[in-house]
């Protein structure tokens, strides 16, 4: 995509209130994926599309999971698929914007879950 090509999201400062409208079809395919990943997998992580609407309301109607592997340190997204999928939404729904990410997973102790918050600011930094 070209960088003229590309929608810029912006979000309003922290002292205004958010709230998410959430499609059940997202619901429904983010369960269907944790259901469905290898049993090897401990994590899904995907991208959530949708719309800021003027009141503020995150409007998330889409959203596609991001093949990975996973190693004891490292998660390694395909980003080639994750541009491809994009690419392919946006022209059905050329106002549909990443709205955020999903990641989905299974704690087994709190060392996991704290290195969660570092696993999603890197997924942040790498699809933006």
């Amino acid at each position: 995509m070209a960088s003229s090509d590309q929608t810029v999201l912006q979000f309003f400062p922290l002292s205004t209130s958010l709230s998410a409208k959430v499609h059940p079809l997202v619901i429904f395919s983010i369960c269907d994926c944790f259901v469905r990943r290898p049993d090897q997998a401990e994590r899904v992580i995907g991208t959530l599309l949708g719309s800021v609407l003027p009141d503020g309301t995150v409007d998330i109607r889409n959203s596609y999971v991001v093949p990975h592997n996973e190693s004891s340190d490292q998660v390694a997204l395909d980003i080639d698929y994750h541009h491809n999928m994009l690419s392919s939404h946006q022209k059905v729904n050329p106002k549909e914007v990443i709205v955020g990410w999903l990641l989905s997973l299974v704690y087994s102790n709190k060392k996991e879950e704290d290195e969660t918050g570092i696993v999603v600011n890197q997924l942040k930094e790498y699809l933006s």
